[in-house]
């Protein structure tokens, strides 16, 4: 199944992605997204893999949940 890695700098703002075949690329990517952009206020870094239905499952996020406040 394919996995997304997703950068927004603002909730709900547009998407960046990128999207490989196998995991261990996409989570390269987040990690360097992280890295690049994970300190800039109201910035969200997302992994997510693309079930069969088309859903998106969340695989881990930057920053985690209920840290939203401290990286703005």
């Amino acid at each position: 199944m394919p996995y997304v890695a997703v950068i927004q700098f603002r909730e709900g703002g547009p998407r960046v992605t990128g999207t490989w075949d196998e995991q261990e690329p996409a989570e390269r990517r987040w990690t360097s997204w992280v890295g690049l952009y994970g300190s800039a206020p109201g910035a969200l870094v997302s992994l997510v893999e693309q079930t069969p239905d088309g859903t998106e499952r969340l695989v881990k996020r930057w920053p985690p949940r209920g840290d939203e406040q401290q990286a703005r």
